[in-house]
């Protein structure tokens, strides 16, 4: 929420939430983008976008 409409790579999402130094896989943010989805998005219109090939990118509700 803190970068609306800006693209975030999942190395990005990492850094920023478990820190480099974090020893699980990367596909860890893609499980976690799945969890929020249900959450956010049963509420009302898509907030959690992919932008293929490089990234996640949270668009607000307006």
């Amino acid at each position: 929420m803190r970068n609306p409409k800006r693209v975030l790579s999942k190395a990005q999402i990492l850094d920023r939430v478990w820190s480099y130094d974090f020893g699980g896989r990367s596909s860890i943010v893609e499980i976690y983008i799945s969890y929020l989805r249900k959450k956010i998005d049963s509420l009302g219109p898509a907030m959690i976008h992919t932008v293929r090939g490089v990234g996640y990118l949270i668009k607000p509700v307006t």
